[in-house]
């Protein structure tokens, strides 16, 4: 399948020697046919430039479209490749359980499917970790040029929220590179919230958590649905229950099941 415009292979800006041993890059996907194999390519690229050993696990989150069947067909060639196909669209946060639940290496980085982040992020955040980072998160610095008025207020909420409940840097909701028993970790929280959580635990924890600032883009397919009422509803629910499960050991956090 030809690249899509805009979807073209990235370049890695600069050379780097492998210094991760092993690495997971996951990715979740629903109707992102469009970009899914140019994202791929680069996971492939870019992970190869710093990490011993590699795999790219994607999650096709019930598409509609030949998200799927795209990556079925890649990984019929390439072993490092795997494809968790859902029937049913379950949401992004039961994605990113089952990704982190799969990974099988020591190390995992988080990368949308829709490529908003360039995959050379990874190279700076992998610096990062050499130099003692146990999680690294990608701030992103320009949300006011790519988000909505709307948009830039819920992710401002949600990131004081998660400052507030002891994580040392905000922006949660971005790709993220981490220790995999930092991400497949036990959680109060049900939805979307559960990813700053997994922050909030990490550094609770005695985790280093750094951030590394990364460029961010417009969509250029696809659709967002991550400030939708009842996604936000749900966040907020959840925040409580974190801030009690913190605070008063109830409910206590679980692994979630993939």
């Amino acid at each position: 399948m030809p690249f899509s415009e805009g979807c073209a292979p990235q370049r890695i800006p600069h050379k780097i020697a492998a210094v991760l041993e092993s690495l997971s890059i996951v990715v979740p996907a629903f109707n992102e046919a469009a970009t899914i194999e140019a994202t791929v390519d680069d996971a492939f690229a870019v992970g190869a430039r710093v990490a011993r050993e590699l795999e790219v696990v994607v999650c096709n989150d019930g598409s509609h479209d030949a998200t799927g069947a795209i990556v079925a067909h890649r990984a019929e060639t390439e072993p490092r490749l795997r494809l968790l196909d859902r029937a049913a669209n379950r949401g992004i946060e039961a994605s990113m359980r089952a990704l982190y639940a799969a990974a099988r290496h020591a190390w995992v980085f988080l990368m949308s499917a829709d490529r908003q982040w360039p995959m050379t992020s990874l190279v700076p955040m992998v610096e990062a970790a050499e130099r003692g980072a146990d999680f690294v998160i990608g701030m992103r610095e320009n949300k006011r040029a790519v988000y909505t008025p709307y948009r830039r207020l819920i992710s401002w909420g949600y990131e004081r929220i998660v400052r507030a409940l002891g994580a040392p840097i905000g922006d949660p909701g971005s790709i993220k590179l981490a220790r995999r028993e930092l991400l497949h970790a036990a959680v109060a929280a049900h939805g979307v919230f559960a990813d700053g959580e997994r922050v909030i635990r990490a550094a609770r924890g005695g985790a280093r958590v750094v951030a590394v600032a990364v460029e961010f883009e417009p969509r250029h397919s696809g659709r967002a649905t991550g400030a939708r009422s009842r996604v936000v509803a749900r966040a907020l629910a959840d925040a409580l229950r974190v801030t009690t499960s913190l605070v008063v050991g109830w409910p206590p956090p679980r692994v979630p099941e993939s």
